[in-house]
């Protein structure tokens, strides 16, 4: 069975919004969300036998039997009123679980697709359409851990001022919390040089624009469809966890309706520094024309502004002196210099972008 990983290239790129896409068609198993794998197998013992494995997984994912507990990503108010929910039988899981194994070995490749088909089968789907498996680990640093498996990639991207935008003004909570510095440095990171990583990997990798996801919807999964050689069908056009709709994340704050043909990138630009949007676009030259974005900076970039800090960096530095957090401050400046280190104009700009869908 072919694996297909999903992974976030850019934050708030839209790979929970594709992964829904892909809900219910026949011939895709997946689970309901974000599959820590790396985690999952660290947990595996090398004795654990397929019954241990199955109750590791039901203890550690409950929330795909009972989506009432999946808050976050708001499975508990699924559907048209976004008062429904799903059950998935937990005992149906691990018997069909233990009966794949029969007659194979418990090794990492196998227990990724049984843990998958088990799923779809406890969830009424019918194994024998079954073409591909769709496996969302959502990081990069999690692929490590299956990289010497055969598998394709996909990953989710956008406008790179707008990912910055809107990973500031949702997932960053200025006034309630300090602002976690190795978070804010994951998200640069991943900005700049995630894909380009991924491309190292001897691995099939294609990319998703949130934009064309949007508005050009039918014609995006009509071309996943042909690439992975399955049948194009119309549930790919709507966003649903185990056929009910979804309403995106609680990070999200307000309710998505899934597609928006109309779909336009917000950018609050009183996040930003002008010298921050144009650092940011100028090294990310080559990844904003690979991908046809547009500039909103004019491009007046010299080599200095590279040293200045960005308005986010300010305001973590502000917040984490006002509560005398001292580690915090020694994280800021940690990683403040690290990210010094990611802005390597000959390296990004001589970076061979995977192609999109």
């Amino acid at each position: 069975m072919k694996i297909v990983v999903l992974l976030a290239g850019m934050t708030r790129g839209g790979i929970d919004l594709f992964q829904s896409l892909l809900d219910s068609h026949p011939q895709i198993s997946q689970l309901p969300g974000k599959f820590y794998v790396d985690d999952f197998l660290k947990k595996i013992d090398k004795n654990f036998a397929s019954n241990q494995i199955a109750d590791l997984f039901i203890k550690d994912y409950k929330e795909y039997f009972d989506s009432r507990l999946n808050i976050v990503e708001r499975h508990n108010n699924l559907g048209p009123k976004k008062n429904e929910f799903y059950i998935v039988d937990k005992y149906k899981f691990k018997e069909k679980f233990i009966n794949l194994f029969k007659n194979q070995n418990i090794e990492k490749k196998n227990i990724i697709i049984n843990l998958h088909l088990a799923y779809s089968y406890a969830a009424g789907e019918n194994l024998q359409d079954k073409k591909i498996l769709v496996l969302q680990i959502h990081h990069f640093f999690r692929i490590e851990s299956i990289v010497e498996l055969d598998f394709d990639i996909i990953c989710t991207i956008r406008d790179p001022i707008a990912s910055h935008s809107s990973y500031v003004k949702n997932l960053a909570t200025f006034n309630k919390k300090l602002i976690n510095p190795w978070q804010y440095y994951y998200h640069i990171e991943r900005n700049f040089s995630h894909i380009i990583n991924l491309s190292r990997l001897n691995k099939n990798i294609n990319v998703i624009k949130l934009e064309r996801l949007h508005r050009n919807n039918s014609d995006v999964m009509q071309k996943f469809c042909k690439k992975f050689k399955i049948n194009y069908n119309k549930i790919l056009n709507t966003s649903t966890f185990r056929g009910k709709l979804w309403w995106g994340d609680q990070v999200s704050k307000i309710y998505l309706n899934g597609v928006n043909k109309k779909f336009e990138n917000k950018i609050d630009y009183d996040l930003f520094f002008k010298s921050d949007i144009e650092t940011i676009e100028y090294f990310l030259e080559n990844y904003i024309v690979s991908y046809n974005y547009t500039f909103k900076s004019d491009k007046k970039f010299f080599r200095m502004k590279k040293y200045l800090p960005f308005k986010v960096d300010k305001i973590i530095f502000l917040q984490s002196l006002k509560k005398l957090n001292l580690k915090n401050l020694a994280l800021c400046i940690y990683y403040y210099y690290k990210r010094l280190k990611l802005l390597d104009k000959k390296f990004l700009d001589k970076a061979q972008y995977p192609s999109e869908i």
